[in-house]
């Protein structure tokens, strides 16, 4: 970094970079007050933002003059996370760009990182290499803090053309440029009397001049006339004493405490009525602000995940999906629908079926597309699709096949003697069961008649 003042651009090189960049110290600052702003915009960390930086690049010199904004519409959280509309907003913005001055050309583009350190994740190195080609262009990753001042690193391609998503030895601070102070008039220049418009001023009527505040500083013109009155007209303090002047309406004591009151309500009325009209006249200017912010507090909504497969076994679709996700476990309904060719199947599933996580088809053809979709309790349906590709199955392979015969004869061997086991053991619990309501009717007997017993002795 070389020394500078706030109209000289300042040169930033690194070891490994290719290139010189250089920059408008007013230019980053102003990038700097819109990353601390919307840091301090939320708690914990607050929100990030980003944009596209502006400039040319000759003779081996980036340089940065201008940016532009992006108005990320932050669907999946804080951070700086783009959505589809945020990248159609992105292109949009380059190109606009591009039809500018030859100055003022996307050179890169800029971030915050406000719950990381500063590097470029695998979605920011994607960016890059989608919208910024050129070997020239860079990225700008702007780290704020609370206490100190931000801190930025330009990253870049190497001479082989890769980059680099770690902090390089280029980190820099941005301090904050100084306040500059109002242009102070000269005095003679103050004293000047500046006229008012001739187009204000009717035909025939006397010229009237202004003199600003600067001049009248001096005891010298406490005791002149009025600065502001017509040509050749007499003072006022000459053609009225002051102990004369009449009293203004609202100076007047008010006959009683009924009329204060009521004056004072107007006011206050009037008052609530102005700033009304007033925040009502600016609405375009700070309700798309405040509608901004308030949806960067309200969470993001979760992803709804089913993780929708299919796979064949011998021409059996075995349709699966994650039951442990949870959409699937708060789903009160869903429904499977198979096209299978030219032919739709809908099956309606309860949320036993959605548990289970698998659905077995027949399919009869070489392609199937299968979508799940699931209802949950809030309104929102959670749908994913899914496509199968093979080829046909063929009739009888299966029976033609040793193992798989050998198989589902096994198969079909513990069926039968699964579904033996269950009739026997369920013979038993009903015998089981006999045997124990006989024992409680058995005990219920004897104890009427002990106290019957009793009964009759006393």
């Amino acid at each position: 970094m070389e020394p500078h003042s706030e109209r000289a651009l300042v040169t930033w090189s690194a070891p490994q970079c290719p290139y010189t960049v250089e920059y408008a110290p007013r230019t980053l600052d102003d990038i700097r007050l819109a990353v601390v702003d919307a840091f301090f915009s939320l708690p914990r960390g607050g929100a990030e933002i980003g944009g596209v930086l502006l400039g040319c690049f000759r003779d081996g010199r980036l340089r940065i003059i201008d940016y532009r904004p992006l108005d990320c519409e932050h669907a999946l959280g804080p951070s700086f996370t783009l959505s589809e509309r945020d990248h159609a907003r992105l292109a949009e913005l380059l190109a606009d760009a591009a039809r500018g001055s030859p100055e003022r050309q996307p050179v890169g583009w800029y971030r915050s990182r406000t719950r990381s350190d500063i590097l470029l994740s695998d979605a920011d190195r994607e960016i890059h290499l989608r919208y910024f080609p050129e070997p020239w262009q860079t990225a700008l990753v702007l780290r704020p803090h609370a206490f100190h001042p931000a801190r930025a690193v330009f990253f870049f391609r190497g001479a082989d053309g890769s980059l680099s998503g770690e902090a390089s030895d280029g980190e820099f601070v941005l301090e904050a440029l100084p306040v500059q102070p109002a242009p102070r008039a000269d005095s003679a220049a103050a004293a000047e009397r500046i006229p008012l418009p001739p187009a204000d001023i009717p035909p025939g009527a006397p010229a009237i001049t202004l003199t600003p505040l600067a001049a009248r500083s001096s005891p010298e013109w406490q005791s002149e006339p009025s600065a502001i009155q017509p040509d050749g007209a007499e003072p006022m303090s000459e053609r009225l004493p002051e102990d004369q002047l009449p009293i203004p309406k609202f100076l007047e004591t008010p006959p009683d405490g009924k009329s204060r009151h009521a004056v004072l309500t107007l006011c206050i009325l009037g008052g609530c009525l102005a700033a009304a009209g007033a925040a009502f006249q600016t609405r375009t200017l700070w309700l798309p602000r405040v509608a901004a912010l308030y949806h960067r507090s309200q969470p993001a909504p979760q992803p709804l995940f089913l993780g929708l497969n299919a796979i064949d076994i011998a021409g059996q679709l075995q349709i699966r999906w994650d039951r442990d996700s949870p959409a699937v476990r708060q789903a009160t309904e869903g429904m499977l629908e198979i096209r299978d060719g030219a032919t739709p199947h809908a099956n309606a599933l309860d949320p036993t079926h959605l548990q289970a996580g698998v659905f077995t088809y027949a399919r009869r053809t070489e392609s199937v597309d299968v979508t799940l979709s699931a209802l949950l309790p809030d309104g929102r349906t959670a749908r994913e699709a899914t496509s199968f590709l093979g080829r046909p199955p063929q009739a009888g392979s299966a029976a033609e096949n040793p193992e798989l015969r050998k198989a589902r004869e096994d198969f079909t061997r513990q069926t039968a003697k699964l579904k033996s086991d269950l009739a026997a053991q369920t013979k038993r619990t009903r015998t089981l069961e006999k045997s124990v309501a006989d024992v409680q009717k058995q005990l219920k007997d004897q104890q009427a008649r002990r106290l019957l017993n009793q009964d009759a002795g006393k």
